[in-house]
């Protein structure tokens, strides 16, 4: 019962309150009062909107999504590629065997989450014409890569309020002994590797 409840919220979050967020924020951003006095107010208000969602959607991490229930851990990241390109309009390359095996259950909720964490960071600021998502299997490690060819950022820089999603993918990969790595560089793409151990 307490995992219904889980995944039944975990839903809830994720699909109802954070989409409601997502495009109130964007209305925020876009409206214009006219007057430099209530623009600073909408600005707030706007900001006060993203940090909301982000506490939303740390929460919304924090539980079992029910798609890996339902479809599994390969059919579930399969899924996020497929709806993501399809949103896009862009190529979509998949090579995802090695999930067909699942890990431990904490190590796949945790690529899930990257998987999902750095598909969702692609459509919101790479505009990219191809997304590539894989995953391999060596040396008791599961690597899963996520690569696109879009703006890229800067990776020398200091990490900044647009990088909190790295930063908790980070933090969420060290809690199951991962790791993750990233390669970008402005207009050269972003390479996003994820790598977890198999055995203790």
């Amino acid at each position: 019962m307490q995992e219904e409840q889980r995944l039944r919220l975990s839903r809830e979050l994720h699909d109802d309150l954070g989409q409601m967020l997502a495009s109130v924020s964007l209305e925020l951003h876009i409206v214009r009062a006219g007057s430099p006095e209530m623009d600073a107010r909408l600005e707030r208000a706007a900001m006060l909107i993203d940090q909301l969602s982000a506490r939303v959607h740390d929460a919304a991490w924090s539980l079992r999504p029910a798609d890996l229930d339902r479809l599994g851990f390969k059919a579930s990241v399969e899924d996020l590629t497929i709806m993501l390109c399809g949103q896009l309009g862009i190529a979509c390359e998949m090579d995802l065997e090695a999930l067909s095996s699942p890990p431990p259950a904490e190590i796949a909720l945790t690529l899930y989450r990257i998987a999902q964490e750095a598909l969702t960071n692609i459509g919101k600021h790479a505009a990219p014409s191809r997304v590539s998502v894989t995953a391999h299997i060596q040396d008791d490690r599961m690597r899963l890569t996520i690569e696109d060819d879009g703006r890229g950022f800067d990776g020398s820089a200091e990490p900044g309020p647009s990088h909190l999603g790295l930063a908790g993918m980070r933090e969420r990969l060290a809690l199951v002994g991962g790791k993750l790595s990233v390669e970008t560089a402005w207009g050269k793409g972003t390479t996003i590797y994820a790598d977890v151990p198999l055995a203790g």
